[in-house]
C-alpha cells in the first residue's frame, strides 16, 4: 500500500544532533539479493528518519550482489567482513548492534544471523534456526502443525521433481496458490483455478526458489497481526484485515496501493484475542525479538496460519506501523521498542 511513492535513495544528510560517545552505533542493514530490495530500502528510510538519535547513532549498510558498504554522510566505504567494520579517513570504525531489514535472503533466512553469531554481533531478529526455519513455508507450516495451530494444507515440489497435477488437485482440490516456498512479498505467487494452471504457475514460483509450496485454498477473511517487545513482554498489536481490489493480497495490493488495510480488523473481540495469543505463542516458541507479523486467514472463526513474517516491511505505509499507530504509538517509540533487547 505505498501508493503513488516511488522507491529513491535512502536520506543520509538530514540536520541530526552531532553522534555522542553514550550512543550505541547502530547498522540498519538494507537491500539483499532478491526482488524485495527496494521495497527493504524504503523501510531503512523510514528507520534512519524517525530512529532516537538519543540512542541509537544508525549507518545504513547497503547489501546487495555488488557487495556490503557503508553509506554515510562522508561516502560510501567497503564492510570489512571479518569484524563488519569499515574504514573511514584511516580511521576504523564498528558496531554495536545491528538492525536487520532485509526482507528476503540473506536477512530473514537466517545466513546473516549466522554470520552476526559468529563474530558476536547482536542483532534485531530471532536466532538463526528460527529464521531459517519460517523462511521455509512448508516446513515452518509442518512445525506449526505439530505445536497444534491450524494451517491451510499444502504440497511441496522442487526444483526437477515429477509431479502429478492430478494428484495435487486430489489431496488440495482447487483453487490453490502457488508460491516459492522461500519467496516474499507475495513474488511470483499465483492464484489457480483450473488444473491446467498449475504448470505455469510451478514454473513461475521456481524462477525465484528452487522449491515450490501449493496450498489449499482457505475461504475467509485475511488478518495479520504484528507483534513486539514491550518493557520485556511479547505484545500483540491490534491485527489489521486485507481488503484486495485483486483475488488476493499480492505484491501490488502489497506495494501498489490496490487494497484496503482496516486496522484494526473487523473481527469479534473473541477471534482478535485469539489471533493475538497466536502470534505471541509463535514468537515465544520460536524465541523472537525485535518485531514478526504473522499473517491467518479465518474460517469460521478460526484462525489459519498462513506465514509468519519474521522482518516485515517498515516504510510509512506498512502495516506494523499502522498497527502501532492504532494504539497511539508514535514511529520512534515503536523503534525503541523493536531494538529493546539491543539497548
Amino acid at each position: 500500500m505505498l501508493g503513488g511513492e516511488k522507491y529513491g535513495s535512502v536520506a543520509l544528510c538530514r540536520n541530526f544532533p552531532p553522534k555522542s560517545p553514550s550512543m550505541k552505533q547502530l547498522a540498519v542493514v538494507a537491500g539483499g539479493y532478491t526482488g524485495e530490495r527496494e521495497i527493504s530500502l524504503k523501510s531503512a528510510s523510514m528507520i534512519l528518519e524517525h530512529i532516537d538519535r538519543t540512542r541509537w547513532a544508525p549507518t545504513l549498510v547497503h547489501i546487495d550482489h555488488d557487495g556490503w558498504r557503508a553509506e554515510t554522510e562522508a561516502g560510501t566505504f567497503p564492510i570489512q567482513r571479518e569484524d563488519f567494520s569499515y574504514l573511514s579517513d584511516g580511521n576504523k570504525h564498528t558496531f554495536d548492534a545491528v538492525f536487520v531489514i532485509i526482507h528476503g535472503t540473506p536477512g530473514e533466512d537466517g545466513k546473516l544471523q549466522g554470520y552476526f553469531d559468529l563474530i558476536g554481533m547482536p542483532y534485531s531478529t530471532g536466532p538463526t534456526t528460527s529464521m531459517a526455519l519460517t523462511f521455509s513455508k512448508a516446513y515452518c507450516n509442518h512445525y506449526l502443525q505439530n505445536q497444534g495451530f491450524k494451517t491451510a494444507k499444502n504440497v511441496l515440489v522442487r526444483a526437477n521433481d515429477h509431479y502429478s497435477t492430478s494428484e495435487i488437485v486430489r489431496i488440495l482440490d482447487l483453487p490453490v496458490f502457488v508460491k516459492p516456498n522461500g519467496g516474499g512479498s507475495s513474488l511470483a505467487t499465483t492464484k489457480v483455478d483450473v488444473k491446467e494452471g498449475l504448470h505455469k504457475a510451478i514454473d513461475a514460483a521456481l524462477t525465484v526458489d528452487r522449491e515450490v509450496i501449493i496450498e489449499g485454498f482457505l475461504p475467509g477473511t485475511e488478518v495479520t497481526c504484528g507483534v513486539i517487545e514491550v518493557d520485556g513482554i511479547p505484545t500483540a498489536l491490534p491485527a489489521t484485515e486485507i481488503v484486495s481490489e485483486g483475488e488476493f493480497f499480492d505484491y501490488e495490493a502489497k506495494y501498489q496501493g490496490k487494497s484496503n488495510e482496516i486496522t484494526p480488523a473487523r473481527i469479534s473481540d473473541a477471534v482478535m484475542g485469539e489471533v493475538q495469543r497466536q502470534s505471541v505463542r509463535i514468537w515465544e516458541l520460536l524465541d523472537f525479538q525485535g518485531m514478526i507479523r504473522v499473517d491467518f486467514m479465518i474460517e469460521a472463526d478460526v484462525p489459519y496460519v498462513i506465514e509468519v513474517n519474521t522482518v516485515p516491511g517498515f516504510s510509512a505505509a506498512s502495516i506494523i506501523p499502522q498497527q502501532a499507530a492504532a494504539v497511539g504509538m508514535d514511529t520512534t517509540t515503536l523503534i525503541n521498542h523493536v531494538l529493546a533487547a539491543l539497548s
